[in-house]
């Protein structure tokens, strides 16, 4: 028996074709994606290049001699080679939806970097699936930026079969189709990450100073806010200095809002070291707290800062402040203890501050792959303890860049992490094993066995497992290439 290849409708399986003579050349698996890339040769006289054009971005699957399903993915570039004429189409160019990151020279900043619309072919979209790109233009004004796009979206929304001027295939004087397949992991790089932005802060030059504890008018001071992002803040920064030679500490809290004003139940707390801040100069000073609080989009928090002891005239806090009023989303209030009534300051001014956040990894692992997987799904997560981490920003990255920087992180013992989709396109997350788990042994003639001796049929089984060679170190196995054809495999290639 011979393998054997098939391509089905991505969206419902619907079988499309089995080209009988089509021979994998060499199929490939990793311990993150699984199947990562195929090359198929195919002579298929029945098939045109406009048929197999159509068949881009389809659903691949590639059978060994005994019936065993050995790659799954999806076609990402076919050539045809028929004497010296090479033609070839491919996705690697298709764009659908684009937009444009420039600069504007004319704008109070010029230096920010803005980003037009998305601009979309939706009739491409429903053919291939959604598929970003995002393309720079430098210092340019918005119209300009916004025609480039719709210019990018013309040229690219579609696939075209084209001369090729170069082929490293060979077709032995035969005229023959070369598939190239990759799988499924890798269209997590076809959406752009959105970015979240962990940072909440008002931070404009200073303008003002508020005395904090150097009386009962001012014993504590608050400033109201609205996150960026639901999150587990856990540092919290503000400009400050000391007024000569305080004791006690300054401290801070977070608290919900209460009718306008803290409720004066803590999310969470920390206090300074007076020994951390300047007697000469104002600057940021942070405090990370023990437990991270959870702040929710939309709710009104209160950033409330107060000395632990008591009121002094010659030894306090002093504050920095924006009188300029830069922060609409929230009021600066002051305490006063006589009449034990928060009032607005006097001129009106924001405090200068930043808030900082984490988020489970798992839940971004989530949210990157509900984003992103238009065609797989994140069904398990499996690595023993996580952690929060700083969500990943927005600095133009696809989705698969995101991901592959989530997995670099580990868990929370700092253990490696596997992923790979199976052929229901189901995305997994686990643990990378140990080297005691080592159950494979390499034979004389450098084929693959069980710990019994017994040959294994399936190589590509051996992914994220390890290699107990004789007399030596276990040999941990994170990819491994097949060329059916030489009966060769490669292992860590």
């Amino acid at each position: 028996m011979n393998w054997y290849v098939e391509v089905l409708d991505r969206s419902n399986g619907r079988f499309l074709n089995s080209p009988g003579t089509c021979a994998p050349l060499s199929l490939s698996w990793d311990d993150f994606s699984g199947p990562t890339e195929a090359l198929i040769r195919c002579p298929c006289e029945q098939l045109s290049m406009e048929d197999w054009r159509t068949r881009l971005g389809q659903d691949v699957r590639v059978y060994d001699p005994q019936g065993r399903l050995a790659w799954w993915g999806y076609l990402e570039r076919v050539s045809c080679v028929d004497g010296e004429a090479h033609y070839t189409v491919g996705m690697d160019k298709l764009a659908n939806r684009v937009a444009v990151r420039y600069k504007d020279p004319g704008s109070a900043e010029p230096e920010e970097t803005r980003q037009t619309s998305w601009f979309d072919d939706l009739e491409s979209q429903a053919v291939y699936g959604i598929k970003e790109t995002v393309y720079q233009a430098g210092y340019t004004q918005l119209q300009t930026a916004e025609w480039l796009a719709m210019a990018r979206l013309r040229e690219h929304a579609w696939t075209e079969i084209v001369l090729a001027t170069q082929t490293s295939q060979t077709s032995e004087g035969q005229r023959a189709y070369f598939l190239e397949c990759r799988g499924w992991m890798q269209t997590l790089s076809w959406r752009v990450w959105p970015g979240m932005n962990p940072l909440t802060a008002h931070s404009p030059a200073q303008q003002g100073i508020q005395s904090l504890g150097s009386s009962l008018v001012n014993r504590k001071a608050a400033q109201s806010l609205l996150v960026n992002a639901s999150l587990q803040y856990n540092r919290l920064a503000i400009r400050a200095r000391k007024q000569g030679n305080p004791s006690d500490s300054l401290r801070f809290s977070l608290q919900p809002d209460l009718a306008g004003r803290p409720s004066g139940i803590e999310l969470g707390y920390q206090v300074l070291s007076p020994s951390e801040l300047s007697g000469e100069s104002y600057a940021w000073v942070e405090v990370i707290l023990a437990v991270p609080a959870s702040l929710e989009t939309g709710m009104p928090y209160w950033l409330v800062l107060e000395r632990s002891g008591a009121e002094n005239s010659g030894n306090h806090y002093l504050l920095g402040l924006d009188e300029n009023l830069g922060y609409p989303a929230g009021i600066l209030l002051i305490f006063d203890q006589a009449s034990a009534t928060w009032k607005s300051r006097v001129p009106g001014a924001d405090l200068l501050f930043r808030l900082s956040g984490l988020l489970d990894q798992v839940e971004q692992f989530r949210m990157v792959a509900a984003h992103a997987g238009q065609f797989v799904h994140l069904t398990d997560v499996d690595f023993g303890h996580s952690q929060g981490v700083p969500p990943l920003g927005d600095e133009g990255k696809d989705c698969l860049q995101v991901f592959k920087a989530l997995m670099k992180q580990g868990n929370a013992n700092l253990e490696h992490l596997c992923a790979g989709v199976d052929p229901n396109r189901n995305l997994m997350i686990w643990r990378k094993p140990g080297a005691e788990s080592a159950m494979l042994r390499l034979s004389s003639k450098g084929s693959l066995e069980t710990r019994f001796g017994q040959l294994m049929e399936a190589p590509w089984q051996a992914v994220g497992q390890w290699l107990q060679p004789h007399s030596a170190r276990p040999l941990y196995l994170s990819s491994l290439t097949l060329e059916p054809d030489r009966g060769r495999v490669r292992l860590n290639a």
